[in-house]
């Protein structure tokens, strides 16, 4: 789905194609346009045909290559350059979209009713928060903004969207991660219900640290998620609904969002989800979710 007028080439710029019957040297990084995998060399060798991908003894999958990062389910896994980035896709029916992992002073969502049609929809947003007050202002380095979400977009049958991230020429642009899907609320169409106060952000550190032979430590880092969980009230009538809901997603990373609301960002957290259903009183029922961050 992903079309032409996209930046991010494959192979990007410092990706290199894996050839075969190579010298390769442990460390070497080659790219598999087929499978739009970067492999990492664990074993010296020359003169070898097998293909990075069936061949574990010598090459380990290591990442998505630049230009397909922004669809695996790490958000730690980013296409990135200088200056612009664009992402034009084709994705079909959706109504939804959440971007993570990003990088840059602005973002412009655009969206056509069909591929070079007539803008139906178009966003700018800034990727910094606005300053709490004149001292932050004047003294303190806007807060940056990591994810965007959009739902409730027109739906055509055949829509292009286009993704740009800008900033000052030279500087740095990411993206990890382009999520396009179906929105749906799980309180559903009633008179009541929603996200109660008490939700919870929790960051996830995944480092630890190494004992080294001579007694001394070392803090190996590696990248760190965000879990969450929330209280959901709603009409009992529409538990059941809400459950099934859940429960068709699993064992699927989805973007879990407990609110849209400005000032609640932590809310929003992209892994796998689990929930229990309270059935409180003949009116009303809660639901009790817990969502696993992804790196």
């Amino acid at each position: 789905m992903i079309g032409a007028a996209t930046t991010i080439d494959e192979p990007a710029p410092g990706e290199t194609v894996w050839v075969s019957a190579g010298t390769y040297v442990v460390g070497d990084l080659r790219i598999r346009v087929a499978t739009h995998k970067v492999y990492a060399c664990v074993l010296g060798h020359t003169g070898i045909t097998n293909l990075p991908e069936n061949d574990p003894t010598r090459w380990l999958e290591k990442s998505p290559t630049q230009r397909y990062a922004p669809f695996d389910i790490y958000t730690s896994t980013a296409a990135t350059t200088v200056t612009s980035l664009t992402y034009v896709l084709t994705p079909g029916f959706f109504n939804a979209l959440a971007l993570y992992g990003l990088t840059g002073s602005n973002v412009v969502v655009t969206l056509k009713d069909a591929v070079g049609g007539a803008v139906i929809f178009t966003r700018t947003q800034s990727l910094s928060e606005p300053p709490l007050g004149w001292y932050e202002y004047l003294f303190s380095p806007l807060k940056p903004i990591n994810r965007v979400i959009l739902k409730d977009l027109p739906i055509r049958p055949a829509p292009e969207l286009t993704v740009t991230i800008t900033t000052a020429t030279g500087q740095p642009v990411g993206l990890g991660m382009l999520n396009v899907g179906d929105f749906i609320s799980l309180t559903g169409e009633g008179d009541f219900g929603g996200t109660q106060y008490g939700a919870s952000a929790e960051p996830v550190s995944n480092s630890f640290i190494k004992v080294n032979p001579d007694g001394t430590t070392t803090l190996v880092r590696r990248a760190s998620a965000t879990s969450m969980r929330a209280t959901v009230m709603l009409p009992r009538d529409q538990a059941d609904q809400a459950l099934l809901r859940i429960q068709s997603v699993l064992d699927v990373p989805v973007s879990w969002i407990a609110t849209d609301v400005v000032g609640y960002a932590g809310l929003n957290v992209f892994g796998l989800g689990s929930a229990s259903v309270s059935y409180d009183g003949f009116s009303h029922a809660s639901l009790n979710i817990s969502i696993k961050g992804l790196i």
